[in-house]
């Protein structure tokens, strides 16, 4: 687009006439080498140059580190998205598709987003340009598809090298504990190979479970007969589960045991089929037989010391007063002699204290799980009956408190900030570089209440938690179920102090 003055020149397009956005995105180191922020920078500028439009600095937003194939976590590319609802820019500008995105479907969601709301798009190595191409899809799809098949080819070129650089006996990965690489292969560390082999005979040979083994560590550790953890300075349950069930102890090194996927836009770590497992015996020195590893991890020695771990319906809210920890169920049992029942009761525990001991977390005094269930049960219901339940009024009347508030604070720096301008040309109470500063000032001010107005007043804010609290209510009563997710809605969070005492905050009475 071009402006052309009286006499027929071309002239340059302000920016504040025709607003735009230059995105910018570097995922990796290797991507940096050919794709630098300063290179995609450059190539935008020029695009937007040669097509006259006025150079803004501020007008880049940069995703740092930041994988193509994750939308949700690109906060650059969601300021572009909200910007271009609040119809604040007039284009949006891009290296290539492959900054915008690396997945498909979020490309074409950028996109239809952009064009919805008047946002011209363009990506300048592909060409594509939408105050050009109009409803015509197909060249965005196209190069869309190419940019989304590239990290999957790229994955499979890397597997296969990652698998021949595994076959040469070289290690991929983080160095397990009682290892150290030399020259890309391990070897053993020989002053922490004695504890591995210890830990594989108490568990084997001496009966200990996990917990016992973690207090028979710490105590050896005290005399000085073995080494402490890699990364802390107590041995904790956790990292001796971990060691047990660690096949690396062997000589073995599996590979493509894990894969990545999307859910939900966002990546997580899931573990493949053992048919897709990689496995390669002999690839290192041993620290243990692989009879010692078989026998720890096999069924009949594991369902020996086997405990069902029971379904916590309060996890993610019950929380420890001394170190924020998770509290979890334990569980214990004894034979009954009489008539040789066995007797089973369960109770909270801080989990740091469980992995631990005291030199993590104290020891809470004993909560029955059931009895706590129960308490929470009564204290919601009386808690309910106490206030009145009408939840649209409630959240409605402050939200729009909130919406008045803002609306009032906007009000008065908008009127302040246009009384800069008698400050300094009329009385001439301040300097330029003092009004300067205080204009800027006020207008991130004015940006930042505007950005909280436009949170606010999205209409499906309120409705969702509102209707889920209602449902929670309505399934309440069916307390012999799992209510996990009854309380999550009803509760906020529960703090439990050492001697039983609660804090309880829900999340319907605030």
């Amino acid at each position: 687009m071009l402006l052309n003055d009286d006499k027929g020149e071309i002239v340059q397009i302000p920016w504040q006439e025709s607003p735009y956005m230059v995105y910018v995105r570097v995922s990796t180191d290797k991507d940096e080498q050919v794709s630098s922020p300063e290179n995609q920078i450059d190539i935008c500028r020029y695009w937007l140059e040669r097509n006259n439009y006025e150079w803004e600095e501020k007008s880049v937003v940069f995703d740092d580190g930041i994988s193509g194939t994750v939308l949700l976590d690109r906060t650059a590319m969601q300021l572009v998205l909200e910007k271009a609802r609040r119809r604040e820019i007039k284009m949006v500008v891009f290296k290539s598709i492959h900054r915008l995105a690396r997945d498909m479907r979020d490309a074409l969601e950028i996109k239809e987003t952009l064009i919805a709301h008047g946002v011209r798009l363009v990506t300048i190595e592909e060409g594509y340009d939408s105050l050009y191409e109009g409803k015509n899809d197909m060249k965005f799809e196209m190069f869309s598809m190419f940019a989304a098949q590239y990290p999957k080819t790229l994955s499979v070129s890397v597997t296969g090298a990652l698998a021949a650089k595994v076959r040469r006996g070289e290690h991929l990965g983080q160095i397990p504990y009682g290892y150290k690489s030399v020259n890309k292969k391990l070897q053993i560390d020989e002053e922490v190979a004695p504890t591995i082999r210890k830990i594989f005979h108490w568990y084997n040979h001496h009966g200990l479970g996990f917990k016992s083994v973690m207090y028979k560590l710490n105590e050896e550790l005290e005399k000085g007969n073995v080494v402490p953890p890699q990364r802390t300075e107590k041995w904790q349950l956790t990292t001796v589960q971990s060691i047990i069930k660690n096949a690396s102890y062997t000589g073995t090194f599996i590979h493509n045991r894990y894969t990545t996927v999307k859910i939900d836009g966002r990546k997580k770590q899931i573990q493949n089929p053992r048919e897709k497992w990689m496995i390669y015996e002999n690839h290192h020195p041993a620290i243990i037989p692989i009879q010692e590893w078989e026998l720890a991890n096999s069924k009949i020695h594991k369902n020996h010391r086997k405990k069902i771990t029971p379904w916590n319906e309060f996890r993610n809210i019950l929380k420890c007063s001394e170190c924020g920890s998770s509290m979890v169920i334990m569980q214990s049992y004894r034979i009954r002699k009489k008539d040789n029942v066995r007797v089973e009761w369960k109770y909270l525990k801080c989990s740091a204290y469980r992995r631990g001991g005291k030199d993590l977390c104290v020891n809470h005094a004993p909560i029955m799980y059931g009895d706590f269930r129960e308490l929470m049960l009564k204290k919601i219901k009386e808690k309910a009956n106490d206030i009145e339940l009408n939840f649209q009024n409630t959240i409605q009347q402050q939200k729009k408190k909130e919406i008045a508030s803002l609306e009032t604070k906007l009000m008065l720096i908008e009127k302040k900030n246009r009384g800069l301008v008698d400050l300094y040309l009329e009385d001439k109470l301040i300097s330029k570089q003092e009004f300067q500063l205080k204009r800027k000032e006020y207008e991130n001010e004015i940006a930042t209440i505007k950005d909280k107005l436009f949170i606010f007043k999205q209409e499906n804010n309120t409705q969702m938690p509102i209707k889920n609290i209602k449902e929670a209510f309505e399934q309440f009563e069916r307390n012999e179920e799992d209510l996990h997710h009854i309380f999550k809605q009803l509760l906020d969070e529960i703090i439990i102090y050492p001697d039983g005492k609660l804090d309880i905050t829900y999340t319907f009475a605030k």
